[in-house]
């Protein structure tokens, strides 16, 4: 029997449209991972900008301090009470003042209040801050300490603040 229309076998589409599939698959599951990635590293990059602007705010309020009262806060976490000259936050204020600010480092996040005008989250993962005395990272302070250790949830490295 001589082949004389020209054409493919039911066979030899039915390969194609299977090596297709596998194909379309192969393409959508790495759209699919692609995606995954960028939500995760989208999520990592806002996490470690919150961070930094706490870190960053926290080290402007310290600089400025004039006292400073650190005491088991909320959540088992601590509550960092600084008496400061630096900016206040608060809109329409530009005037730099002795005021008391609240920091509350805990299990919650980090919370930031300038007396009863203004309450800041910093940060929604646990927050641990410790506190360089003798040498030595301590969960507490009895003095004034010369440095400061923020320890956020997810992060591998604790932003050291002096």
């Amino acid at each position: 029997m001589k082949r004389t229309e020209a054409g493919f076998t039911l066979v030899e589409i039915t390969i194609a449209v299977a090596i297709g599939m596998i194909l379309a698959a192969g393409v959508y599951a790495a759209l699919v991972t692609t995606e995954r990635t960028s939500e995760l590293l989208a999520s990592d990059a806002s996490k470690e900008a919150a961070r930094m602007r706490a870190a960053e705010l926290l080290k402007t309020d310290l600089r400025g301090r004039m006292s400073l009262k650190a005491e088991p806060g909320p959540q088992g976490g601590i509550t960092i009470t600084l008496s400061t000259t630096a900016d206040s936050l608060s809109l329409g204020e530009t005037v730099r003042m002795l005021d008391e600010v609240r920091y509350v480092a805990s299990e919650m996040g980090l919370r930031r209040s300038e007396g009863k005008k203004l309450e800041l989250v910093l940060a929604t993962e646990p927050v641990a801050v410790q506190f360089w005395e003798k040498g030595a990272w301590r969960p507490a302070t009895a003095g004034d300490p010369t440095a400061f250790r923020v320890l956020f949830g997810e992060s591998r490295e604790p932003v050291v603040i002096r």
